[in-house]
């Protein structure tokens, strides 16, 4: 889900002189929004096709409402007024109530000593553009050749029509006519046929199936290995992560649906060296949904529910339908909606990071992996020399794991709305940052132990 882009009106000292008068008086009941905002030093934005305000208080916090409705979001939970936020005389006006809200949420974290931090980092590659233009290139994962890291592939979903393969240099490889494909994984050492294979799946909004593919290191070839189509009992599926469970050895597919639906698929040989598919769980979030990531070796998945936060919960089928713990809201400081992809950075010992898209701050939240998945910091990814930055991110990647010489702690891999060269405006694309420029955001050593891909370790219960 893209946000629109709207003209920022941020605030200026001068805009702060302006009597509420300016932008018309308050109705009885009602206070003006915009002139209530300014002098608090609050940043808007105004939709004029959608007729809706979204705002950002100087705590992070944000906020939209829309002309004509009740229903309004603010610190990331959605509420509902006794009556509807109003047009008059060119003047946005909320009910007295939700402005009374606003002003206890621009009250909160006053020298907050767990206050957002936020550091640049640049991309020193990108791959080739997208085929397709506007919103096409969405979710990315990153496949390591155990042979020749430095060979490794980045395989990449085009909503507008397939799979695409890359080099470590960006350039495309292979190309896939699947269908609109939406958010892709993968997993190692599948049992097929008698062999081991390393695996690839995505969602397949065309067909609303679970599309899987075993992977040909040497050329980036990707195979069909279905033995009949995977296809969801949802309307329409979107989100999506694989997940090879270290208790009991199984592979499962978990797909989440647009709105808000989640479903589990174990996944196996059928007897024939084909990949079959049965439903083992599912549950209803409250609204959409699309970023997933499972955590191999605590058991665990994420779900990034777009306009309120992330969730964890088992990735065990039997781990019921309830989170184990919000990790975080999208009220703005760290999240703002929409939240998007979601990646998984393994390190020794059972620590690394949970990364998360944080789609409408143009920004990657950063949570410890183990434990209570505390905070850590945010960073966003800036222009460079040769190539630009990103904004509104969708699908993103991570591995801790050397690729070669020229990646040798790994690599972050993020999609990017807006691609640019020379001024010019391109097809979408994705951008390809070292870790070390992460970890040293981080305050991290880059040089710590890492993990190989294929040698997981069972951890926590």
């Amino acid at each position: 889900m893209k946000l629109l882009h709207v003209l920022n009106a941020t605030v200026f000292t001068a805009a702060l002189l302006l009597p509420s008068a300016a932008y018309g008086a308050a109705e009885e009941g009602y206070a003006p929004l915009r002139a209530g905002l300014e002098n608090l030093g609050a940043e808007l934005d105004w939709d004029d096709e959608d007729r809706t305000v979204v705002f950002k208080l100087k705590n992070g916090i944000s906020g939209t409402v829309t002309i004509g409705e009740k229903e309004y979001r603010l610190a990331g939970k959605k509420g509902e007024l006794d009556s509807e936020v109003k047009l008059v005389n060119e003047s946005t006006q909320v009910p007295a109530a939700l402005w009374k809200a606003i002003e206890e949420e621009n009250g909160k974290y006053a020298d907050d000593p767990k206050a957002p931090k936020f550091f640049e980092v640049r991309a020193d590659a990108e791959t080739d553009a997208v085929a397709d233009g506007e919103d096409a290139a969405d979710d990315p994962a990153i496949w390591v050749d155990g042979a020749d890291p430095s060979q490794s592939k980045l395989i990449a979903t085009n909503k507008a029509g397939g799979v695409l393969v890359y080099d470590l240099a960006g350039k495309q490889l292979q190309s896939y006519p699947t269908g609109k494909m939406n958010n892709i994984d993968l997993r190692y050492d599948f049992p097929l046929g008698g062999s081991k294979v390393d695996i690839v799946a995505a969602t397949n909004r065309t067909t609303n199936t679970i599309d899987v593919w075993a992977v040909s290191g040497a050329t980036g070839e990707l195979k069909d290995i279905v033995a009949e189509p995977i296809k969801s009992k949802m309307g329409e599926v979107y989100g999506f992560s694989l997940y090879h469970s270290l208790r009991s050895g199984k592979f499962y597919a978990l797909v989440l649906g647009k709105d808000g639906e989640f479903e589990q698929y174990e996944l196996a040989d059928n007897g024939s060296g084909k990949v079959a598919g049965k439903l083992v769980r599912e549950f209803t979030l409250e609204s959409q949904s699309e970023g997933l990531a499972a955590d191999d070796e605590y058991g665990t998945m994420y779900i990034a529910e777009e306009d309120a936060g992330i969730w964890k919960y088992s990735a065990e089928p039997e781990g019921g339908v309830e989170p184990l713990a919000q990790v975080d809201i999208a009220d703005g400081r760290r999240l703002q909606d929409d939240v998007e992809g979601l990646t998984l950075y393994y390190g020794a010992e059972g620590q690394g990071y949970l990364i998360a898209s944080s789609q409408g701050s143009n920004s990657y939240a950063v949570y410890k992996r183990e434990g209570a998945n505390e905070y850590v910091s945010s960073f966003t990814i800036e222009d460079g020399e040769s190539v630009d930055g990103t904004t509104e991110t969708d699908g993103i990647d991570v591995i801790g794991f050397g690729l070669g010489v020229k990646y040798p702690q790994g690599i972050f891999v993020a999609q990017d709305d807006a691609n640019e060269k020379d001024g010019e405006e391109l097809n979408q694309n994705f951008k390809i940052v070292p870790w070390e420029a992460v970890a040293k955001g981080l305050n991290a050593p880059a040089a710590a132990a890492q993990v190989d891909p294929r040698q997981l370790v069972k951890r926590g219960e």
